[in-house]
């Protein structure tokens, strides 16, 4: 018996080390398809001769699901054998979408890339589920409530699938109903009116605003508490905003809960803090432009404080700090404030940094900065550098960066980028009438040649009435100091035939010097001479008082106007931007002289102006004036052919080109005609907006507008006077401004020659 216990014991003994010393003889990995098994061995935490029973099983499972690789994964021991058996995760070949309209198909791949749902990506039909509910998210922001998105995996060799997401997107709901409750001080519709979001209405279908958009809401909610703060209501605040849909999920309902709170007004203002030399307190205090007793307003707070940061930082300031710090007096409703104004450091301006002037040379961006290297920083000569370089029209955008100096705190960049626009331009003006067709010139102009910033133009009129080839070339800094020299030549050949302003025909040759010296950085005297060579024809229609001045001239049917004349002009320009001004005047004032001695012996003066008021960030009205005065001073009377013309897309729009003024039956001609006059009175107003809901739309305007004027021989008479009404747009097109309107004449005569559309290329001044 003790020898049996003795052999059993040795035996379990001997099992148990037999056990304990049991290797890993082999490692199998079943179900891969296309990754390679070198990913398995090198995620799990053992090999080949180890100790199988050291093998921790829910690791390794582990281990692997972490690759994320894998959706199923057993880890098995078969005798001394490790069987690794998996399932992969398919790889996504191609992803396409079905019935998407409101979004574009690469719109949506863009935004599921960013879930790591793209071609060549392991998929993972968890993350498919949630691209679905983002989907759906989508189209609920866009006022969607019924949108469905199901995806579908349709499965390919080497375990690889194409995945179909199958959208209906369902009908839009509408806004029915948006509820302002709590308003006792203002109506209902004063508060709807500030909202971006409307009821269904008549215009719906193009401004889209009956969608309801949880971000526009948002918005709109902070419109409201802007309009209550701006008038006094301090303590006003959103109760809350519900937003509930019909059961047919077409219909939406907002209810806005308002507590508008009391009315408070200004109590003391005052300014505070360190201000270095140079810098004023009693002229910060101007800046500020809130007063004691007014009503309080929230924008007038934040437009003292960036008045008060742009004050400072015109002293090298360029990182001053201003709080507006309040004291509320809720038993008076007063509030006191404080601004304090935190200078910092003064800065210095180390370096100018030019990007994106591919074409233009430095320097010609450099001679319109106003801000200096080495110099102090200053925020209004940053500002009007901006402004200059914008009204070169080179450059499409102009944006400035002002990166701190490493190492340096005092010190800035002052990093200036560029988007260059295409200066050479196609330029073509029209006009269309029954009885002319189309008229119009075409012309071809580089205004940055080969990046020099000189301007070279011809032009070639292609109408019936004018044919003109013309020639210019102009260095508008002739002088490092921004003196202007230019040069012209041309020859027009005109007939007038097709116009109701008496039929003659002329033809002209001459040349022009002119120069332009700056008085300061919006101000221009310009002065030059031109000399022409005018041959005057008539035909057996010219009116009488054509044949009147030739034979008074030369006593025949033919005459020679030949003349040199010297001209000046000042000219004063603070508008923003050259085509889409929102802001700034422009007034010129010319007067052209001819030498005595030649066939023409003439003075006429004229004066224009124009005004920009900015009704907002995107609107703004343009008021518009110009006179006109002519007369000989020699011995022959003032050429007929120089008188002043009004009509056409540049000043009385709705009119035929020239055809404004007095019309008087000649027998010769056998109708009525048109001569202009020696005296001109144009006037106009315009309102500029964007196109709603256009993409780009800073690149198109709208306009309603005004036109009149006259043109009188004598005496200004009000009954010659024409008036039109119409709309208008302007598109920043490739090959320059293109301008189109269509206007109703308010006071058409019964001889007047009228012509509702109109469109030309190109700035008119």
């Amino acid at each position: 018996m003790k020898k049996f216990i003795l052999a059993l014991i040795g035996f379990l003994l001997f099992s148990t080390s037999a056990l304990a010393e049991q290797k890993i003889s082999d490692i199998r990995v079943e179900g891969l398809q296309r990754i390679d098994v070198g990913l398995v061995f090198n995620s799990i935490p053992f090999e080949i001769n180890d100790d199988i029973n050291s093998v921790d099983f829910s690791k390794t499972i582990s281990l692997l699901y972490r690759t994320g690789q894998f959706k199923d994964v057993v880890v098995e021991k078969e005798g001394s054998v490790i069987i690794i058996s998996v399932r992969e995760k398919p790889l996504l070949f191609e992803l396409n979408f079905s019935g998407a309209e409101l979004f574009q198909p690469e719109a949506l791949t863009q935004a599921l890339a960013g879930m790591n749902i793209a071609s060549g990506l392991v998929i993972d039909e968890a993350d498919l589920a949630r691209a679905e509910k983002d989907i759906e998210a989508q189209y609920l922001s866009a006022g969607k409530y019924n949108a469905n998105v199901k995806y579908e995996m349709v499965p390919l060799t080497n375990n690889r699938v194409n995945v179909i997401f199958t959208i209906d997107e369902g009908g839009i709901s509408r806004i029915k109903e948006i509820n302002v409750v709590g308003n006792l001080q203002f109506k209902t519709e004063d508060l709807l009116n500030e909202l971006t979001l409307k009821t269904t209405n008549y215009m719906s279908w193009w401004n889209k605003d009956d969608r309801y958009s949880k971000q526009v809401l948002t918005g709109d909610l902070e419109k409201i508490k802007s309009f209550y703060m701006d008038k006094g209501y301090l303590d006003f605040k959103i109760e809350s905003s519900i937003v509930s849909i019909s059961k047919n999920k077409k219909n939406v309902f907002i209810d806005i809960a308002i507590d508008e709170g009391k009315k408070y007004t200004f109590g003391d203002i005052t300014v505070s803090g360190t201000f270095p030399e140079g810098i004023k307190s009693d002229e910060l205090s101007t800046k500020v432009k809130a007063s004691k007793g007014n009503i309080f307003s929230r924008k007038l707070i934040n437009e003292s404080v960036n008045d008060l940061s742009a004050y400072v930082g015109n002293f090298g300031y360029a990182f001053a700090n201003v709080n507006a710090l309040p004291t509320v007096n809720k038993i008076d409703r007063t509030v006191d404030f404080n601004f304090n104004v935190d200078p910092g450091k003064k800065i210095y301006v180390r370096r100018i940094n030019i990007v994106g002037n591919t074409s233009t040379k430095d320097e010609v961006v450099r001679r319109e900065m106003r801000q200096y290297e080495s110099s102090w920083f200053s925020r209004e000569k940053v500002d009007l550098s901006k402004r200059r370089l914008t009204r070169t029209q080179y450059f499409e955008s102009v944006s400035v960066e002002t990166p701190t100096v490493p190492g340096s705190p005092d010190q800035v960049d002052l990093n200036l980028i560029l988007k260059e626009t295409n200066t050479g331009k196609f330029n073509i003006g029209a006009g269309v009438s029954s009885s002319e067709g189309i008229v119009g010139t075409l012309g071809l102009s580089q205004a940055n040649f080969f990046g020099t910033g000189q301007r070279v133009s011809t032009s070639v009129s292609l109408g019936g009435v004018n044919k003109v080839y013309q020639l210019g070339i102009t260095d508008p800094y002739w002088t490092d100091d921004g003196v202007s020299r230019g040069f012209t030549v041309n020859y027009r050949d005109i007939d007038t035939s097709d116009l109701d302003t008496g039929d003659y025909k002329s033809t002209d040759i001459g040349a022009g010097l002119n120069f332009g010296i700056p008085l300061d950085e919006f101000r221009m005297w310009n002065f030059g001479a031109n000399v022409d060579f005018t041959e005057i024809t008539l035909q057996s229609t010219s009116p009488q008082s054509y044949i009147d001045y030739c034979n008074e001239v030369t006593s025949s049917s033919s005459c020679n106007a030949d003349a040199i004349t010297f001209w000046t002009s000042w000219n004063d320009n603070t508008i923003d931007n050259p085509f889409f001004a929102t802001q700034g005047h422009k007034i010129s004032v010319s007067l052209d002289v001819t030498t005595p001695g030649l066939d023409l012996e003439y003075y006429k003066v004229s004066a224009k102006a124009e005004k920009y008021f900015p009704l907002s960030q995107a609107v703004a009205t343009k008021i518009k004036a110009g006179v006109g005065y002519a007369d000989s001073y020699g011995d022959n009377p003032y050429p007929f052919f120089k008188n002043f013309r009004l009509g056409g897309k540049s000043s009385i729009r709705g009119f035929k080109e020239g055809s404004v003024g007095k019309k008087v039956y000649d027998d010769n001609y056998g109708d009525y005609v048109t001569e202009g006059g020696e005296k001109m009175i144009n006037f106009g107003a315009e309102t500029f907006f964007p196109v709603p809901f256009m993409k780009k739309s800073d690149q198109y305007r709208l306009s309603t507008f005004i036109d009149g004027g006259g043109v009188f021989e004598d005496s200004i008479e009000t009954d010659e006077m024409r008036y039109s009404a119409g709309i208008g747009v302007l598109w920043m097109s490739p090959f320059g401004p293109l301008s189109a309107s269509i206007a109703w004449p308010l006071n058409e005569g019964d001889n007047d020659q009228t012509e509702s559309f109109q469109f030309g290329m190109g700035s008119s001044f």
